[in-house]
């Protein structure tokens, strides 16, 4: 079973709670950034900034429910969530492969440095997981979406999208200090396009949180978005890196959309799990 039996949580704060978390969230990011400015941030400024993060959050879904655990999904659904997500990279790796034996520019018939390296591709991406996919997704998705759902009138489809939609931003609004204190960059249309490619990402990461409420699958595709395990060499132009991104993205929704419709009552949508769970509570 994909999706855990659960419905949108109650929040005991008012509106003041998120935003006063995402400010302090961008305000700590952007101290770690200035003190790594110019250079990779060491890894144990990661692992700071990855307990930090679900520290804060912890903390903050404790005020407002009082209890984390109903919000964390089963371990049992980890053995669905790997598959789901393996199944997506296999037809990735297909997809790739065949272009490249069909000799489509940006695409050779060599391993890639995933392949060549497995274990510390692992590494790499155990490490993406547990210090930068977990905590981000547990801040963004378990908590900012949920609340902002909860605040645009919970129970109502129109409620989660925009709920999606304001935290994708937001998402993308997250990666500014980097952007600019990290890596020097200015105003112009990069930034435009680098805003419009993590808001799509954050809208992707959004809805297959609303479809499943699992918390490891939306991570475990983040993780692996950042380190995508492609077995040839890739080497996609720049200017089609945003064309890239929503084929792909689009790709992750339509399985994921398949596997909980193919998943019967337990694949039911979150927006159809929260009108069920208000009506019987008369929320």
């Amino acid at each position: 079973m994909l999706r855990p039996d659960i419905g949108l949580p109650r929040f005991s704060g008012g509106p003041l709670v998120p935003v006063v978390t995402y400010l302090l969230v961008i305000v700590v990011l952007s101290g770690l950034v200035t003190i790594s400015a110019g250079a990779s941030p060491p890894p144990v400024l990661g692992m700071i900034w990855g307990v930090f993060l679900v520290a804060l959050t912890i903390g903050v879904l404790r005020i407002e429910t009082g209890s984390l655990r109903p919000l964390l999904p089963p371990v049992r659904t980890l053995v669905p969530v790997i598959g789901v997500v393996t199944a997506f990279w296999g037809l990735y790796n297909l997809v790739a492969v065949a272009l490249a034996m069909g000799g489509i520019s940006g695409f050779e018939a060599s391993l890639s440095r995933t392949a060549s390296h497995p274990l510390l591709y692992l590494a790499a991406l155990f490490s993406s997981l547990l210090f930068t996919a977990i905590p981000e997704e547990l801040l963004f998705r378990t908590y900012l979406q949920q609340k902002f759902t909860r605040l645009a009138g919970g129970a109502t489809r129109r409620a989660a999208l925009s709920g999606i939609g304001l935290v994708a931003l937001l998402f993308a609004l997250f990666h500014l200090p980097r952007w600019f204190l990290a890596s020097g960059h200015g105003v112009g249309s990069a930034l435009a396009v680098r805003l419009l490619g993590l808001t799509l990402m954050g809208l992707a990461y959004g809805c297959v949180y609303a479809l499943t409420g699992n918390l490891w699958l939306v991570a475990l595709f983040h993780a692996s978005m950042n380190h995508p395990p492609i077995i040839v060499s890739v080497s996609i132009p720049s200017e089609l890196h945003l064309v890239v991104s929503v084929i792909e993205y689009a790709a992750i929704l339509s399985l994921v959309a398949l596997t909980v419709r193919l998943g019967g009552a337990a694949g039911t949508s979150l927006i159809w799990s929260q009108r069920t769970i208000s009506a019987s509570t008369g929320d």
